[in-house]
């Protein structure tokens, strides 16, 4: 899945068929071990137009999936890896056997090993992770199919295992920082114009003895950004281009930061002074607009949607509460791309940007996000670097709470396992949001 989607038995590549039926197997696999609905893959292979026989294709491309993963199933047997279920089809796989589910696996991994006090065991396994993408995920089905919410949610797990690798890095010595370019390189050429990520490219650079390279880099990024947006480089990129003019990206360099006040010089502790001075300045140019692609047409949901929208204060009305709503329902009846939809029609009330995270819920190897990793992506996205994020729960949630403090923000929790796991993390505090759980108000903390 890492790249074209591709499958062997034994040492024999499969042919997987026509682009339709790789496209339901791709979004199979990258739900693998949830049902999804039949009506959630005639939308992803059709889109708003389906044919009155779209139901009998998937039947037919089913069938022929089963007969291409296990040539000895009987006609009409019972399939032991593709199975019907829950109002749609649930493909089985062993978590060695998808490189996606491989992935995920070493960078919990990693977190446990950094968490441990050891980057440089952390770094390894992220390398190795980062080692099994060949292309972005399923780069070679269909847009249409590749544009449904779950693709886009891995490859921005890939973009923030990149930013981990980079950050850890940095701390745990220059001959890491050289296996982690090639990842740092292919993640620049995908996203151009994200500039925490060229920052970090910019100083492992430097750090492994590409300084000239790194110049160069911070010249054509500034160039474009200008041509492109009109904007100079932020705080975090210019940090990270004078750090490199005046030779101050040693070996074990932390990530790039924001000059400040108080900030410890390059010979001292990176990383101690947070307590002492409050919550790190942001560095974001512009807010995070993190939602994933909304639908070029929809169509239903009108109670709904009137429901999730009355929920809203007037346009000229200055909220007073942090509004709480949840979408529950079977698998597959469509609540995420509901909340999407709702979620870009109402970004416009939330000029300080719109914040999106997969929560992995109901992942089947039980890698679910915990709260700390939610807050971390979100304070990331507001241009705090990673070496600033305070280690304990309740000081990141306290940096959480303090960056949205008078901002209107949107947020989008996806796959909320429960409200006792996630109900106390990102979504509690100072926010409006969509998500799982029950739905609720109570008082803005910020």
């Amino acid at each position: 899945m890492l790249g074209p989607v591709r499958a062997w038995r034994g040492d024999v590549e499969l042919e997987l068929g026509p682009p339709k039926q790789r496209g339901l197997l791709a979004l199979l696999l990258i739900q693998a071990g949830h049902p999804v609905a039949v009506h959630d893959i005639v939308d992803t292979l059709w889109g708003q137009a389906p044919p009155d026989s779209a139901v009998n294709v998937v039947q037919r491309h089913i069938g022929a999936l089963r007969r291409l993963l296990e040539p000895e199933l009987r006609a009409r047997g019972h399939s032991r890896w593709l199975v019907r279920g829950a109002g749609g089809y649930r493909l089985e796989v062993e978590p060695d056997s998808l490189d996606l589910l491989r992935f995920r696996a070493l960078r919990q991994e990693a977190a446990r090993s950094a968490h441990a006090g050891s980057p440089a065991r952390a770094t390894e396994l992220l390398i190795e992770a980062l080692r099994l993408w060949r292309a972005p995920v399923a780069s070679d089905i269909t847009p249409e199919v590749r544009s449904h919410p779950a693709f886009t949610a891995v490859d921005r797990e890939y973009l923030s295992a990149v930013k981990e690798a980079a950050d850890l890095a940095l701390t745990a010595g220059p001959e890491l920082g050289a296996g982690v370019l090639v990842a740092l390189r292919q993640a620049a050429a995908q996203h151009p114009l994200d500039e925490a990520l060229h920052a970090r490219l910019i100083v492992v650079l430097a750090s492994t003895g590409y300084q000239a390279e790194a110049l160069d880099l911070y010249r054509t990024l500034r160039a474009r950004l200008v041509e492109d947006l009109g904007l100079e480089p932020g705080p975090e990129l210019r940090s990270a281009h004078q750090r490199v003019l005046h030779q101050t990206v040693p070996s074990h360099a932390a990530p790039p930061a924001v000059p400040e006040e108080g900030d410890p010089g390059p010979g001292e502790e990176a990383g101690t002074s947070v307590a002492a001075e409050g919550p790190p300045s942001t560095t974001a140019t512009v807010p995070p607009a993190q939602l994933p692609p909304d639908l070029a047409v929809f169509t239903g949901r009108r109670r709904e949607l009137a429901q999730v929208k009355a929920l809203l204060p007037a346009p000229e009305e200055r909220p007073s509460m942090v509004v709480i709503s949840a979408i529950g329902g079977m698998v597959g009846i469509g609540k995420t791309t509901l909340a999407v939809h709702w979620a870009h029609q109402a970004a416009d009330r939330f000029p300080d940007g719109q914040l999106y995270v997969d929560l992995r819920g109901f992942h089947p190897t039980g890698t679910i996000m915990s709260p700390g990793e939610a807050i971390g992506t979100f304070v990331e996205a507001f241009g705090v670097p990673t070496h600033r994020i305070p280690a304990g729960l309740d000081a990141q949630t306290a940096l959480y709470r303090s960056l949205l403090a008078d901002r209107r923000v949107l947020i989008v929790l996806d796959n909320a396992q429960s409200v006792a796991d996630h109900g106390a993390g990102p979504a509690a505090v100072g926010a409006s949001s969509v998500r799982g759980g029950v739905s609720t108000t109570r008082p803005a903390g910020s």
